[in-house]
């Protein structure tokens, strides 16, 4: 009877301490989500907005005066808060080298009796004025092993686009393309041409967008030798060069010099409290430039861009602030990048040049989005790729939203924001966005246009979004376990190697 009694009181004693262990964890979790509610408020956030999105401002294009004072603006802010430049540099600043290239309107192509044209058949990627008489050599996908197979040395060589039959998308074959370039580069070739043949890609919009002045990042040219896109044809010649793998033909090109740009990240760090997880770090991220200037139907030709994207970039604000009177478990770069609207160049720029060793980087929690169309929800690009999805659905609830994913699958949205530039590295990442249902007339009369102004922002769902931002931050800088690829992830083989797991 006395063992008895003993196991129950043992029993009693267990639950018992488990009760006051939930109670202090839910005290602890009820004090922070007040802290945070103190710290996080509209008329802050609607402060920093009006500055950054402000017409002064001129839309806080690459390259431009006006990015610069926001870029001080940040690192103001960023000093304010507590936050300080990353171990072994004396300021916030991290150079980004951009150049602009500028298009080509003359180029013309023969190949046997066939004549190419710029604007119809061919798209200018780079490369300097040319005149060039002789063969040309079709070289598959143009990969390492295609070049070593093939004597373009003082040739034009001629490849399929992308990287095997199932690139996918635009941005994936202007990531690939700069490599090629350099590969073609390397075996001797005088010129690279690569034919356009995945479907989905409309040639008009592929000559749209390179026919218009852009900026690459410094490491993404070579500029010793031309290089162009050129649209599939039934052209006799070059459905001839494909099968026999060679031709004859002539390239005549006169191009401008690409222009240096300066351009910077801004980047601040605040230290983590537990020893034991220093080398863990977490990057909260926002892209702080928007598209500048720019004629349009409307009157205003200026695009503040305060939902895309001085909404994300104050959500990073507000973190850094939480955060300097809050630091977490684990350390956190705080990181402001530029030339998204270009490309994704800064976050482009920072995975090949980092700050903190990729290998010490756990995780990356980017804010950015298209705007909004529904105030009770906000989306996480995407749900189910990283094992940390449970502290934003956590996180949102805290304070009246709900966690969706991505609104638009088919658009794949996961790679068309800098958190994929860390994705592809091994690093998991995800975008954190405001609330979108569908890609509808109320999104789009703000994405992109000069429209999007702080007037029409809703500050009680602006409010509510960076507490739900910032709570999710602090739950995954302060978890037990450290973020991780699903299983079976598209990058879940990069973090293996990352990693070393």
């Amino acid at each position: 009877m006395r063992n008895r009694n003993n196991s129950i009181r043992t029993m009693r004693n267990l639950v018992l301490a488990i009760l006051v262990v939930a109670a202090l964890d839910a005290s602890a979790q009820k004090k922070i989500i007040q802290q945070v509610e103190t710290s996080v408020k509209a008329f802050e956030s609607e402060a920093h907005l009006r500055f950054l999105a402000s017409d002064e401002m001129r839309g806080r294009d690459t390259g431009s005066p006006e990015i610069d004072i926001a870029a001080n603006y940040i690192s103001t802010q960023f000093r304010l808060f507590g936050a300080k430049p990353v171990a072994g540099s004396t300021n916030f600043f991290q150079e980004v080298k951009l150049k602009k290239i500028i298009p080509s309107k003359s180029v013309s192509l023969t190949i046997g009796s066939d004549s190419f044209k710029v604007g119809e058949d061919l798209a200018y990627m780079n490369g300097g004025s040319t005149s060039l008489d002789g063969e040309l050599i079709f070289v598959g996908y143009g990969s390492s092993a295609d070049f070593e197979k093939a004597d373009v040395k003082g040739k034009i060589a001629v490849a399929l686009a992308g990287g095997s039959a199932t690139t996918n998308g635009v941005q994936a074959l202007l990531t690939d393309a700069p490599a090629k370039g350099v590969l073609a580069a390397a075996h001797g070739a005088s010129a690279l041409i690569e034919i356009m043949m995945l479907p989905g890609l409309p040639w008009p919009s592929i000559v749209n967008f390179l026919s218009a002045e852009r900026m690459v990042t410094e490491k993404d040219l070579d500029e010793s030798i031309p290089h162009l896109w050129m649209k599939k044809t039934d052209a006799p010649g070059l459905a001839s060069l494909m099968e026999t793998r060679k031709a004859t033909g002539k390239l005549v090109m006169e191009a401008s010099p690409q222009k240096n740009i300066k351009a910077k990240n801004v980047a601040g760090v605040i230290d983590g409290t537990d020893p034991s997880l220093r080398n863990e770090w977490i990057i909260i991220s926002a892209h702080y430039d928007h598209v500048g200037v720019k004629k349009n139907a409307s009157p205003d030709s200026i695009f503040n861009g305060a939902r895309d994207n001085a909404l994300g970039t104050v959500a990073l604000l507000q973190a850094a602030k939480f955060f300097g009177k809050n630091p977490p478990k684990r350390p956190i770069l705080f990181l402001a990048l530029t030339g998204e609207e270009k490309g994704l160049l800064g976050s482009e720029w920072y995975t090949s040049h980092p700050l903190i060793p990729l290998k010490h980087t756990v995780f990356n929690l980017n804010c950015d989005g298209a705007g909004y169309n529904d105030t009770t929800i906000a989306n996480l690009i995407d749900l189910n790729r990283i094992s940390a999805d449970e502290h934003f659905k956590k996180s949102a609830n805290a304070f009246g939203l709900e966690v969706k994913g991505d609104p638009a699958p088919a658009q794949n949205l996961y790679e068309r924001s800098d958190n994929v530039n860390f994705a592809v590295k091994g690093v998991p990442a995800v975008t954190f966005s405001p609330g979108v249902k569908a890609f509808d007339q109320e999104l789009m009369k703000y994405y992109h246009q000069p429209a999007d102004e702080v007037t029409s922002l809703n500050m009680r769902y602006v409010e509510k979004f960076h507490r739900v931002f910032v709570y999710a931050a602090y739950l995954v800088a302060n978890a037990k376990e450290r973020p991780l690829w699903v299983k079976g992830d598209k990058f879940e083989e990069a973090g293996k190697k990352l990693y070393g797991k």
